[in-house]
């Protein structure tokens, strides 16, 4: 599945597919037993997208965690998309290893009428920075609605919480555009959390070591320490989003509007 993939964004650059769902979820690092459960409870899914929101290894520095990681994920019959997690420490070898067209950490995908921009906030995010820019453009390329993904969490009431201050500047950009929601993963947890229109999502549940809540951020709307998993499909106008225990237990539910 990883070859495939490969193929594809060095032909395409960005790729469009029919309507589907899409598994969303990360943190898988430090239990592959846990991951390796989840991965058995969607295998079967119609799912055609998996995004991972980074953390997939302990310490990201030999093949073999890589090795492990795929043989793990195998079973999946979706093109999979991951982030760049604070445990993916050897960016050289992330990149070996989930190579893209722009030959960086961060790269865009289309999507049955969505863009999912995928952001590496490991490296600087500040205004001004080359990621910074590279945003931008993205963001105002073209019309479609928009999904942001990165590790760490924009809004967040989990253990690390906005360590990065980030939420001093992305939200009041992303208003400026379509933006629909922000996948992030860091905090071992889930959480949705909304501000100004856009809807924020922790996803940190796929098998590193859960967490306590922090200090609730006032714009929390759910919180649950538990392992889980996010599946996304667009009806229509709008997007349903479920969110499931590793037991397919249905534990949360939202709908977000395309227009």
């Amino acid at each position: 599945m990883i070859k495939r993939l490969t193929l594809l964004l060095i032909l395409t650059g960005c790729i469009w597919l029919t309507s589907a769902d899409v598994l969303i979820y990360g943190d898988t690092r430090s239990h592959p037993e846990v991951h390796r459960t989840l991965i058995q409870q969607v295998k079967d899914l119609p799912i055609k997208l998996a995004f991972h929101t980074g953390d997939q290894n302990q310490q990201g520095k030999s093949q073999a965690e890589y090795d492990s990681f795929k043989e793990i994920i195998s079973p999946l019959k979706a093109l999979f998309y991951p982030v760049r997690g604070n445990h993916e420490k050897d960016l050289e070898l992330y990149r070996s290893n989930f190579p893209n067209p722009s030959g960086k950490s961060y790269y865009a995908v289309k999507h049955d009428s969505l863009k999912y921009i995928v952001l590496d906030s490991n490296l600087e995010l500040l205004p001004g920075s080359v990621q910074h820019n590279w945003l931008k453009q993205q963001l105002t390329a073209d019309d479609l609605p928009k999904i942001l993904l990165l590790h760490h969490p924009v809004l967040s009431s989990g253990y690390h919480g906005q360590e990065l201050g980030l939420e001093l500047y992305l939200p009041a950009l992303l208003q400026k555009h379509k933006v629909l929601a922000v996948f992030c993963g860091h905090d071992h947890n889930f959480e949705h959390l909304a501000l100004n229109g856009i809807h924020y999502f922790v996803t940190g549940g796929g098998g590193a070591p859960l967490r306590e809540m922090g200090e609730l951020s006032p714009y929390s709307l759910y919180f649950q320490k538990i392992h889980h998993y996010i599946i996304m499909r667009k009806d229509g106008s709008k997007l349903q989003l479920q969110t499931f225990d590793l037991q397919g237990n249905s534990i949360y539910e939202c709908q977000i509007d395309l227009k």
